[in-house]
């Protein structure tokens, strides 16, 4: 997943001290031959031939010996500095209020953890859409979040009106050794002498900031936008049979990227507990307008006609326009004030298909493809062998020199070359060779306001990521992820319990294994063991739900091919995805949808409640009828034939409407 925001300066430590300057100057100057002192009283000798050769200089010419003079002075007062604050951060350098001044950088480190890490680790962040929504009790909020979990991730952002989030929800992250070493750098790296003096005289300031998950900041932004306003769409290009033609933009009313980022930082650096802010929305202009879009499509259409020859070794491959067309994809780029449309190939899309052409066929019993989690790294071994087409250093240079508004006349031809493979690789070498593939993927949304829901959402995918199903075996979620408990860090949320939507440790975690079973389903795999939720869940595709519950209700598939499979999740403050990789068995996958039946009627369930006075009323829980729906999923190899054809039948029971009603007598006062 992306980092973005304010990156603090990554800069090695200069070895040895001041950068410049040889090792022996700065070699034991604090113990000078022959007895004690400063480390100066050796050099009376030097300082006796320093003051001659001035005098003579004086004599000969006076500006001369003043400019002389001045270097001399300054460059004594450097090495005297620089004894003096050797492995210390320079006078007047602080980070945000913490004067760091003589400190080493490892004192620094600690400092500016103490000053900011407790409020990082623990302060959330409420964006509000109006003043209504920012003085809502907790309560009342924590009742509209129960409700929206109820229902579609579509209708719940129709009345969505607050979002909180914390560090953790928005992928931030907040390295104060970084800040450290930063300090450390200015007057030395940062600036050298001068911005030393400028820091004494004037004080140097770093702005503490966080880092972000660019995915999760951007799904925040969005996810607002939607609710409140309507995103900015571009002018922009579609693919027609091989043929670019422009699509319609408008302009957008949305809240900006950069008043999100200073209120974040602002709340978990600087505030202290919760923070509220009403959204600034405001309207924004399109950036590609459509004569900008049609310069584009222009440059497309004069570029593909004529295709691409591909050649490897003795190979070769001909991408026609068709082709060509089917990889296009365009890309906003700003110079300046001024934004363009470019036309690029997709390489994602491009490189299997160049391998394929050339004749690679990483597939079928006879490829295998291994698997090595280690503490989070993963490695592929692969038993072949030989030399793979570096596709897409090929398409990164075809996207610099391929798309011109000159009309082409001939084919362009371009030499791919080769590496070797190598008996292990990383899992991003693998992907890039063509080793290994994207078999299926699958995501789903969910409101972002429940934080102890979405809390346990990622804890549990995070105890999933990189998991491995070796050939001809089994995968479990409860036996990677087991019990969720507080221990592990889930936190009591929303959770379907006797009919009713309860809290519970681990509400939320049947998403993350309805999202596995969705990129199981859609890739084929035979799956074993699934159940489906006691209540109907709008959010999921008909009857494609799955229940977990430690622990007797699991989720079970098996892989049943040669080669092993890795499951990946990944997450953002309002989705969660799923994603196989390895050798693609081209599993062909169709499902028949059944008819809903009608089941038991639900019941209306009163409950009382002392917190609120008598004749306080409202649902706490809407209700809705039993249902049952079968779906059937076949599945067929490369060749056509079934291999697969499994019933999965989910039978919903009625969800009781809860109606509370306050019970606290008045006041007698």
């Amino acid at each position: 997943e992306g980092k973005r925001r304010s990156q603090v300066d990554q800069t090695n430590n200069v070895v040895g001290g001041e950068q410049g300057i040889p090792h022996n100057v700065l070699k034991n100057p604090m113990k000078p031959s022959g007895g004690k002192g400063s480390g100066f009283s050796g050099g009376a000798g030097v300082f006796a031939r320093l003051a001659g050769g001035c005098a003579w200089l004086w004599s000969k010419s006076k500006a001369l010996s003043v400019a002389l003079v001045v270097v001399v002075a300054i460059v004594v007062a450097g090495g005297v500095d620089s004894l003096a604050t050797m492995n210390r951060i320079y006078q007047g350098v602080s980070v945000g209020n913490i004067d760091l001044s003589g400190k080493t950088p490892e004192e620094a480190t600690t400092l500016i953890s103490q000053e900011y890490e407790p409020r990082f680790n623990s302060n959330a962040v409420v964006f509000c859409a109006n003043e209504q929504a920012a003085q809502r009790s907790e309560e009342e909020q924590q009742r509209n979040e129960s409700l929206e979990e109820q229902i579609s991730y579509e209708e719940s952002l129709s009345s969505r009106d607050r979002w909180t989030v914390n560090a953790p929800l928005i992928g931030a992250t907040f390295d104060p050794a970084a800040y450290a070493k930063a300090a450390y750098e200015v007057g030395r790296s940062d600036g050298g002498f001068f911005a030393r003096l400028a820091a004494q005289f004037s004080g140097h300031d770093i702005k503490p900031v966080c880092t972000f998950n660019e995915t999760s900041l951007e799904d925040l932004r969005d996810e607002i936008i939607e609710a409140l306003g309507s995103k900015m769409v571009n002018f922009n290009i579609e693919m027609i049979d091989a043929h670019a033609q422009v699509t319609d933009g408008h302009d957008g009313y949305e809240v900006s990227e950069e008043w999100l980022v200073d209120r974040l930082n602002q709340a978990l650096l600087e505030a202290e507990g919760e923070s509220r802010f009403i959204i600034d929305m405001h309207d924004v202009a399109i950036q590609i307008d459509h004569d900008k879009a049609q310069a584009c499509a222009d440059e497309i259409n004069a570029s593909i006609p004529c295709g691409v020859n591909f050649t490897y070794e003795d190979k070769s491959y001909f991408a026609d326009k068709n082709v060509l067309a089917e990889w296009i994809k365009t890309e906003v780029k700003q110079e300046g004030d001024a934004f363009t449309l470019v036309p690029l190939f997709d390489g994602a899309k491009a490189n299997p298909k160049i391998i394929q052409g050339f004749g690679f066929s990483y597939g079928g019993s006879d490829y295998l493809v291994h698997f090595v989690n280690d503490g989070g790294n993963i490695t592929v071994s692969t038993n072949a062998t030989g030399s793979v087409p570096q596709v897409s250093e090929a398409i990164a240079h075809l996207n610099e020199t391929f798309f011109s508004s000159n009309e082409k006349t001939t084919a362009a031809e371009l030499q791919v070359v080769s590496a070797q493979i190598p008996e292990s690789m990383s899992f991003e070498e693998a992907l890039d060779y063509g080793l290994i593939t994207e078999i299926a993927s699958y995501t789903t949304r969910y409101a972002s306001g429940a934080e102890a829901r979405n809390n346990n959402i990622h804890v549990a995918a995070d105890a999933l990521n990189n998991s491995i199903c070796k050939a001809g075996e089994t995968w479990s979620f409860l036996a990677l992820a087991g019990e969720a408990t507080p221990e592990k860090g889930y936190q009591g949320a929303g959770a379907i319990i006797g009919g009713e939507y309860s809290d519970a440790i681990g509400g939320g975690i049947c998403q993350v294994a309805t999202t596995v079973f969705n990129a199981v389903y859609e890739a084929g795999y035979p799956i074993e063991r699934r159940n489906n939720h006691s209540l109907y869940i709008a959010s999921y595709p008909e009857g494609r739900d799955a229940a977990i519950a430690y622990p007797d209700i699991d989720l079970v598939w098996r892989n049943d091919t040669e080669s092993d499979v890795l499951l990946r999740m990944s997450y953002t403050n309002s989705s969660v995805s799923a994603t196989l990789y390895g050798v693609d068995p081209g599993y062909e996958v169709t499902t028949v949808y059944g008819e809903w039946e009608e089941g038991e009627p639900y019941r209306t369930v009163v409950r009382k409640d002392p917190d609120y006075p008598i004749g306080t009323e409202f649902i706490e829980s809407s209700g809705a009828n039993g249902r049952s729906i079968t779906i059937v999923r076949t599945v067929k190899d490369r060749n056509g034939n079934i291999i697969q054809e499994k019933e999965f039948h989910s039978n919903y029971q009625p969800k009781n409407e809860v109606k509370v009603q306050g019970s606290a007598e008045p006041s007698s006062e």
